[in-house]
């Protein structure tokens, strides 16, 4: 186990600057900016990783707190809010159930610039844990991965993967499911309804969706495969969106055609634009989501999409957390969690 006195002698300062630079307070005690980059590079060479249970208890504490970090309301810019979202709503119950579960509690930050310092203070003394959902921005990176918390990242798409223990839907499944089940069913033209925000400078699981599509869709003969992109206004919904995607591609191609969807709110906005247009569903037109939100099966008619497993999502994120908080063995690593393609009326059934 690496002590602080191993960095200290690395380093050539005493254990007292040491204990201050990684506790964050080397300004507050004026040293070195040189100095402290080159104690914080030493700690992560040596992979110095502090007790903070036993150093809690020592002063008399004992947090069992995960904290959990939105990064959905700072990439959207306040825009839009995390729970007001019907898929990331159900995630974040099961987030709490899974902390419930493995006998912590859960506080909740949703990250932008205003509440960053509050992010640092809580993070530097009161928390056992941290779980994060979004991308996420560099220095927020750098100040979890110097804080030597465990931390999950459910999607961040960091510069540099591998720096948290880091839990990704399997897009490239998702859009591979869809795309073979359209084929199967005889539709040769195919296209991919895309929904961004237009005050979003980058959304990159839709991006990483399309990505995907453009590269299958080139494995198959005898179809023509493409996207339609919408970028729409603050205050509006993905539906809306795929209302106006619909009318875009029921305007520009003839029936019977399928279509696949960044989400399953996009799909229904394309559905209604069909029902005005007196199209059929399937037979004139299918429609495959991704998501598998509540509203996808009771939905006239029912949805099929590609579920995404909410449930596995956050409990390979919150198991990792607690299992490095009482250490029992995490491994720390990049995982792709499997979906699966759930048939209903929008598409036949083969």
């Amino acid at each position: 186990m690496v002590r602080l006195k191993d960095i200290a002698q690395a380093a050539g300062v005493s254990v007292t600057t040491v204990s201050k630079v990684l506790n964050d307070r080397g300004d507050e005690f004026g040293i070195a900016k040189d100095t402290q980059e080159r104690i914080w590079e030493i700690a992560t060479r040596l992979n110095y990783q502090p007790n903070r249970e036993a150093r809690n208890l020592r002063l008399g504490k004992k947090y069992r707190s995960i904290l959990f970090l939105s990064l959905y309301e700072g990439r959207t810019k306040g825009a839009e809010g995390f729970f007001s979202h019907p898929f990331f709503g159900i995630v974040m119950h099961q987030i709490q159930e899974a902390v419930r579960r493995s006998g912590f509690y859960l506080s909740y930050v949703a990250v932008d610039e205003e509440s960053m310092g509050a992010v640092k203070a809580l993070v530097q003394d009161r928390i056992s844990g941290v779980v994060t959902w979004g991308t996420m921005p560099p220095d927020l990176a750098k100040l979890l991965k110097r804080s030597r918390l465990p931390v999950a990242a459910i999607e961040p798409y960091t510069a540099a993967p591998g720096l948290f223990h880091e839990v990704y839907v399997d897009n490239k499944q998702a859009i591979a499911l869809a795309l073979d089940y359209l084929y199967r069913c005889g539709y040769e033209r195919l296209v991919m309804a895309d929904a961004r925000l237009a005050s979003e400078e980058y959304n990159p699981v839709f991006s990483e969706r399309v990505a995907a599509w453009e590269e299958l869709s080139k494995g198959y003969t005898g179809i023509t495969a493409t996207v339609e992109t919408y970028h729409r206004l603050a205050g509006t919904s993905d539906i809306t969106a795929g209302e106006v995607l619909g009318e875009r591609i029921i305007g520009s191609l003839k029936p019977p055609f399928g279509i696949v969807a960044v989400n399953d709110l996009t799909a229904m906005g394309v559905m209604y634009a069909a029902q005005r247009h007196g199209l059929r569903i399937p037979e004139d037109m299918a429609v495959v989501g991704i998501d598998d939100i509540e509203w996808a099966a009771f939905h006239n008619p029912a949805l099929t999409t590609v579920r995404i497993p909410k449930d596995r999502l956050a409990w390979e994120a919150v198991d990792y957390v607690s299992k490095a908080i009482n250490g029992s063995g995490a491994e720390t690593k990049v995982v792709r969690v499997p979906v699966e393609l759930i048939v209903r009326e929008t598409t036949p059934h083969l």
